[in-house]
């Protein structure tokens, strides 16, 4: 129930305040990005989540690292959602502060977070994906679950 009334909140104050209409949100890149992660998970696909991290992260974090996140991810996807959220809406997109270390290094010059709400059978949170651009190129920096 507090993370309904939460996403209610976030929802009122993104509409308030974001100029921004619900297509333009939905067909933004980082917002098609953010949604096409829960395929990855939903299939455990390894190969595709690594190839969203920046090859400076793999070698820093370790791909068994990364394996395990995703592992956990996948778990956590299939038991709260039965692989198959009711819902998820992406309920804003916002700029944040780059991390100081990803900055010096591994060059991020700018950082966006898409929030999203997700909904199960028994389960809902509010949650989102967090990506950092090096060069023209974004990458997740984090994400959901």
């Amino acid at each position: 129930m507090v993370n309904f009334i939460r996403f209610l909140f976030l929802s009122l104050l993104f509409i308030v305040w974001n100029p921004t209409s619900a297509s333009e949100i939905e067909d933004d890149p980082l917002a098609k990005r953010c949604l096409a992660l829960f395929e990855i998970y939903k299939k455990n696909d390894l190969s595709s989540f690594l190839n969203e991290f920046p090859s400076q992260v793999v070698t820093i974090v370790g791909e068994d690292t990364l394996k395990k996140q995703l592992n956990k991810k996948h778990s956590k996807f299939k038991e709260d959602y039965n692989s198959s959220p009711k819902k998820i809406l992406i309920t804003g997109i916002e700029n944040i502060q780059s991390h100081p270390k990803a900055v010096e290094r591994i060059g991020v010059e700018e950082s966006k977070e898409v929030s999203i709400y997700i909904e199960g059978v028994n389960i809902s949170r509010v949650d989102g994906c967090k990506f950092d651009r090096i060069k023209t190129k974004w990458y997740f920096s984090d994400t959901p679950l």
